[in-house]
């Protein structure tokens, strides 16, 4: 058994409830649970060249858009606040519970977290802005939420907006695997050369 699937089996109860709850967002093509997954993925990817507490990591990744299913505007706080709920019912001790909970209502775009912990999954969703599952859904729906994404964060994403070095390493990664070629086929369809 590899680390994360003992972190998964030890917290289970808490992160199937995350995913039940994400679930509901489906019709997100931006946040559904193809992103929580790309979060979770890109967490695991700095956990190997970052130390700090894999367990919350991986919780905060599976909980950090929970909030989605209650609201947009704030949605870290509400992710915090149900996180903690849950947390307090299957019997946390509370200096777990306030690790992830900081690590969540930290991963809003300006906030800088105070913990690494905070750090890496607040990197690990930006860099899921270019998540191979966000980009496949939204080419296959011809939704033009890429182009918000496209315009506004690709060229302000790496310098402006992650903040570790090995995150901009995955970035550059992803961008030079897919993304690029992505965006040729976005282009493509608008100019109607499918």
């Amino acid at each position: 058994m590899d680390i994360y699937e003992g972190i998964y089996n030890k917290n289970k109860k808490l992160i199937d409830i995350a995913i039940e709850k994400i679930k509901v967002c489906e019709d997100d093509p931006l946040h559904f649970i193809g992103h929580t997954i790309d979060v979770v993925n890109y967490v695991k990817e700095l956990l190997e060249e970052i130390p700090a507490n894999k367990e919350i990591c991986i919780i905060a990744a599976y909980w950090h858009d929970v909030g989605r299913t209650v609201t947009d505007k704030g949605h870290e706080e509400e992710s915090g606040r149900i996180l903690k709920e849950e947390m307090n019912k299957l019997g946390y001790s509370n200096e777990m519970i306030e690790q992830c909970y900081s690590a969540v209502v930290n991963h809003k775009r300006k906030c800088i977290p105070s913990t690494i912990e905070g750090k890496i999954v607040r990197d690990a969703d930006k860099i899921a802005y270019i998540g191979k599952n966000r980009w496949k859904r939204c080419i296959e729906e011809e939704l033009e939420a890429l182009d918000e994404i496209i315009e506004i964060y690709l060229p302000i994403l790496r310098e402006e907006i992650l903040r570790l070095e090995y995150s901009k390493e995955l970035f550059d990664r992803d961008m030079n695997l897919y993304v690029k070629e992505y965006i040729e086929v976005i282009k493509d369809k608008k100019e109607g050369k499918n």
